[in-house]
């Protein structure tokens, strides 16, 4: 059961890359994701745009899987390389781990003092 995830956020394309953009987010992009999620590496994945808001986060990812196995993916070269051309086109890219519902239960279940 997914008790992890890798939010991989954005604010918008470098002007004048919207096109590149695009088309690595939603074709090679795409594409790549499919290929790590059958190789095993996460559960499943959400792909989100957000409406225009005013904010500097306008869209992500969002791969839910094992925390060991996410780890590993980040630190894959295929990964790597697939961060660096989206992080070569998206100002304000990121990569975050994090925790899902269920791992939030066992984060508290590892430590109940910090947990009243």
């Amino acid at each position: 059961m997914a008790d992890a995830c890798l939010f991989i956020s954005w604010n918008r394309p470098f002007s004048g890359r919207e096109r590149e953009t695009y088309s690595l987010l939603l074709s090679q992009g795409l594409e790549q994701l499919e290929n790590f999620q059958r190789a095993g590496w996460f559960e499943s994945y959400e792909t989100i745009g957000l409406t225009p808001h005013g904010g500097s986060l306008n869209g992500f990812l969002l791969l839910r899987g094992e925390r060991k196995k996410l780890d590993e993916l980040r630190r894959s070269d295929d990964f790597e390389r697939f961060s660096l051309q989206l992080g070569a086109t998206l100002d304000g890219y990121g990569v975050v781990p994090g925790v899902t519902l269920e791992g939030l239960k066992k984060v508290r279940e590892r430590n109940p003092n910090l947990f009243g």
